[in-house]
């Protein structure tokens, strides 16, 4: 008998130990340099002692004459009064000399906000400026992406051109676009990125792999100080989904400003080295390289629209970019919120207490729905509301076999589509829906979210049905016999127990209390798992030396920004999100100069998927999610689970019901966190 267990019980046996902590935040202000404003100010006050010398003189001569008053050009847009106060002072220039000429109009979705208020986050890494507090909060890619994750949209880019033979992209910069120091965005920034950063071996020693498709790298062509192209030698139809609108290729930095990074490179200073020995480096290239990641450097220009001011081991802070591109719909500079508080927490327990004492306006990142009831009661208690966005993810936890283990016995057992089969038939995906996920999630095979263009219902409901007498029958038909206490099948050939020892990192997705679960399934069928949880750096280790006869991940990359772009769960990886084909991935990976050649049936994945990004066709990627609900490649538990937010009541404009909160969406990227505002009254 499978045991039954209800939403009460396993939250009163997982709770949060410190649900009723409360621990303060760190609400000092930031200090701000001001050394190059003052030397502007100097320069302008000495300007206007001249000019008023010159009028003077004009008077005396035609004393006669009544001065004319100036007239008083009106500004095309408004700006906070943050920004308003330092035009005022003469430290900025004013908000149509920092816009573009064309700026984004960015949808509101709610109400036009007002400006003011500082913004409190949590993150959880250690280092400088922690991206992981920042989640699709100030995002500067080329373009964005569509609510449903489906296609892009205009962001830093104006607008985009891709050729009908997919082989080339025509970008368009938005004239007059500044970075955060005032200077100008233009193709030169683009032009030192290719050029003295990707092209040059020392800094990038092979070209990412998204910009070499097919094996052949891109070129990127300069045409005006405002366009560029990006070129092919073989069609590429996904590059401005999957790259200018998520960071596949570009990482952090879709743009470097070239202006400040020149003095870190040795092509512009010959002094590059003594700077980085300086700063405790060994080779130039080393300090380039801090210097020129986003999330590491304080001092490097941005586009984003929140700019660090100051980093301490407790907090990051960051104020509003004077200099950002976009408006709302009546010409109100974006952001509305004026200052943003990155606040660090040693550890997942911290930030739970954290978020459940209400220290957070905003936290999302590594929170559980297992522990939804909690937070929500902490959130009812300090002025906050919970909400629910989809996961995007097909699987929130899929399981994989090692179908390249070294014992043969096993392996022939692993690459058995039967085995696979059974153990998804045998998981009762009901019950984890009622126990994890209170009934919101999808008792779904693994395969692509609903809102993917390549999704069908027969792909989620294969073998997905809770069935223990298919799935024995599977077994047996396998040659699987019983030992005599009925407790456990015994390998073929061995006649030892079937027990599989294997690690797994937990994160993101509640997948050990999942896998306690699944455990006791596949007892009943008998299959034996002995797990334990493990660090990331060590698992990674271990299934890249195929030491690993499972694994454990969650299945994102299912929303077509991300979907079937790289091997992973669809086609075999050589990488540490899955074990079931390391050999084989390796294989793929070294054009068959290292790994072990896969059968023709892998082979087909490889191909369909290089087909499916060379011509952006519907065939290929059903013929690859076709073979994954035939095959159960990937085993799938339950899916398009809801992730819980946290967020406090005077927060308006945060989407109630339609984000998604995964790495596919770059969390909250696409429902545009600029317009967000904090309501006064």
């Amino acid at each position: 008998m499978v045991q039954k267990h209800t939403r009460r019980d396993f939250i009163r046996l997982t709770g949060l130990a410190t649900a009723g902590v409360v621990v303060a935040a760190c609400t000092q202000e930031p200090e701000v340099v001001e050394k190059v404003v003052k030397e502007t100010v100097v320069v302008e006050k000495e300007v206007e002692k001249e000019v008023t010398v010159v009028v003077e003189k004009e008077v005396q001569k035609e004393a006669t004459a009544a001065p004319e008053a100036p007239t008083a050009v009106p500004s095309k847009y408004k700006e906070s009064p943050m920004m308003a106060e330092l035009v005022a002072k003469g430290e900025l220039p004013p908000v149509d000399e920092r816009l573009p000429e064309e700026p984004r109009v960015c949808e509101v979705l709610d109400q036009i906000g007002e400006y003011g208020g500082s913004l409190t986050v949590a993150s959880l890494s250690s280092t400088l400026l922690g991206d992981d507090g920042l989640r699709g909060m100030d995002v500067p890619n080329q373009l964005c992406m569509s609510h449903d994750l489906t296609h892009p949209i205009p962001h830093m880019l104006k607008d985009w051109e891709q050729s009908d033979d997919f082989m080339e992209v025509t970008c368009y910069m938005r004239k007059g676009m500044k970075w955060s120091d005032g200077h100008p965005f233009t193709t030169a920034d683009v032009e030192f990125w290719w050029q003295d950063v990707m092209l040059n071996t020392e800094i990038t020693p092979l070209v990412s792999s998204y910009f070499r498709p097919r094996g052949e790298v891109m070129d990127v062509q300069i045409i005006d100080d405002y366009t560029f192209k990006y070129i092919f030698t073989v069609p590429y139809p996904g590059f401005p989904l999957v790259c200018m609108t998520h960071r596949n290729g570009f990482g952090h930095n879709h743009f470097l400003p070239a202006h400040y990074m020149k003095q870190f490179h040795i092509k512009y200073n010959e002094k590059a080295g003594d700077l980085a020995k300086e700063a405790g480096f060994d080779f130039w290239y080393q300090l380039f390289g801090r210097e020129s990641n986003r999330f590491e450097s304080i001092d490097r220009p941005k586009l984003e629209e929140f700019i660090p001011v100051r980093d301490t081991p407790q907090m990051a802070f960051h104020e509003r970019n004077p200099y950002y591109h976009a408006v709302d719909a009546e010409g109100q500079q974006l952001p509305y919120i004026d200052r943003l508080y990155m606040d660090r927490c040693a550890d997942l327990s911290i930030l739970d207490a954290k978020t459940v004492g209400g220290t957070y306006d905003f936290a999302a990142q590594q929170l559980r729905i297992l522990f939804y009831a909690t937070y929500a009661e902490g959130a009812a208690a300090k002025n906050s509301r919970m909400l629910l966005w989809q996961s995007g993810k097909g699987g929130e936890v899929v399981y994989n076999v090692n179908c390249n283990w070294p014992d043969e016995e096993w392996r022939t057992v692993f690459y058995d589509d039967r085995f696979r089969q059974a153990l998804s038939l045998a998981i009762n995906r009901a019950d984890i829906n009622n126990v994890i996920y209170f009934g919101n999630a999808s008792e779904t095979q693994f395969t692509v979210i609903p809102a993917s263009r390549h999704y069908k219902p027969e792909y989620a409901e294969a073998f997905a049905a809770f069935d223990l007498d298919q799935a024995n029958a599977l077994l047996d038909d396998m040659g699987l016999e019983w030992n005599s206490e009925h407790t456990h099948r015994l390998w073929p050939t061995s006649k030892e127990p079937m027990i599989i020892a294997w690690d797994l990192v937990e994160t993101e997705t509640p997948k050990g209390p999942i896998t306690e679960l699944i455990t006791e399934y596949w007892k009943a069928i008998g299959i034996e798992i002995q797990w334990k949880s493990i660090t990331r750096n060590l698992l990674t280790q271990k299934i890249l030396a195929n030491e690993e006869p499972m694994s454990l991940w969650h299945g994102d990359e299912t929303a077509d920004t991300l979907f079937l772009r790289r091997p992973k769960y669809f086609a075999p990886l050589d990488g540490d999100e899955s074990c079931w084909g390391v050999l084989w991935g390796r294989w793929y990976n070294t054009k068959g100069e290292q790994g072990e050649e896969p059968p023709q049936v892998i082979k087909d994945l490889y191909t369909w998927m290089e087909d499916y990004n060379t011509t952006d066709s519907d065939e290929p990627a059903a013929n690859v999610l076709q073979s994954q609900a035939d095959h159960v490649w990937t085993i799938g538990a339950i899916g398009n689970a809801p992730h819980p937010l946290m967020i406090r009541n005077n927060l308006i404009n945060v989407s109630e019901h339609g984000g998604f909160w995964t790495w596919d969406s770059m969390w909250s990227f696409p429902e545009h966190p600029e317009q967000w505002f904090f309501k006064q009254s």
